[in-house]
């Protein structure tokens, strides 16, 4: 595999030190420009660099000095026979940084929508917190809201389950929570994801997806999600480790 664009695009911020790079991989066809114009939106805005990288090995990228990983051609959603279902959950499942699926067709990808929120899913485990964390400094650098989604089994749970919302939430503006049961935690997701940002899920890293971002439910919000699908992993590495005070 080897890179065919590398471009400098830096942002009005004054970033001192240079970020690592957003990975782009595409196969090479039209139906991965949404990811591209993605990749060099959010890059314009960090100050870093974008590489694109022509083809479909999942283990390759994850191995690169990254700061993040955006995926979206149309072969790369296809369903295989893989564990994971596809080359871009493969890829979600193994990375240690975050990984951006924009789909083919996605509405203004490259612009992005200026009142859009960021939805994340939410178990209560550290898995999720790794999400958490990356929704709110996403929330943050784009000056939008978030909404913290999470899935009980029972009823029971539900007051429970809206206390640890409202502790994840203390101190940060403009957040939205919403409880639901296990059964509908994609359908859900999917509906939030209708004029957001992005959508946050968790992924353990070199493994499954754990939680109630479980197989189905993660495979759903990527494939059906009406935004891109940011897939953080728990041993994140640079972006989603940065302080939520840092500027």
């Amino acid at each position: 595999m080897k890179p065919h664009d590398e471009r400098s695009e830096c942002g009005s911020g004054g970033i001192s030190s240079t970020p690592r790079p957003i990975i782009v991989e595409v196969d090479g066809t039209a139906s991965g420009q949404g990811a591209i114009a993605w990749a060099y939106r959010e890059a314009g805005r960090r100050g870093a660099r974008v590489r694109v990288l022509a083809g479909r090995d999942p283990e390759v990228p994850t191995t690169l000095d990254a700061s993040m990983i955006v995926v979206g051609s149309a072969s790369f959603l296809e369903m295989s026979d893989m564990a994971d279902g596809s080359t871009a959950m493969a890829m979600a499942a193994h990375a240690d940084v975050p990984v951006v699926v924009v789909r083919p067709g996605l509405p203004d990808v490259g612009t992005g929508s200026s009142d859009g929120r960021v939805v994340v899913g939410v178990d209560g485990t550290e898995l999720s917190e790794a999400a958490v964390d990356f929704a709110f400094i996403e929330a943050r650098d784009h000056g939008c809201g978030v909404t913290l989604v999470h899935a009980v089994e029972h009823e029971d749970e539900r007051a429970a389950a809206e206390e640890m919302l409202t502790s994840l939430s203390a101190g940060q503006t403009d957040v939205r929570t919403v409880v639901t049961v296990a059964d509908l935690a994609s359908r859900v997701l999917i509906e939030e994801s209708a004029g957001a940002r992005l959508v946050v899920v968790g992924s353990r890293g070199h493994g499954g997806l754990g939680g109630m971002l479980l197989g189905s439910v993660s495979q759903a919000v990527v494939h059906r999600a009406h935004c891109p699908v940011a897939v953080v992993a728990i041993r994140r590495e640079g972006y989603a480790t940065r302080s939520l005070s840092a500027g």
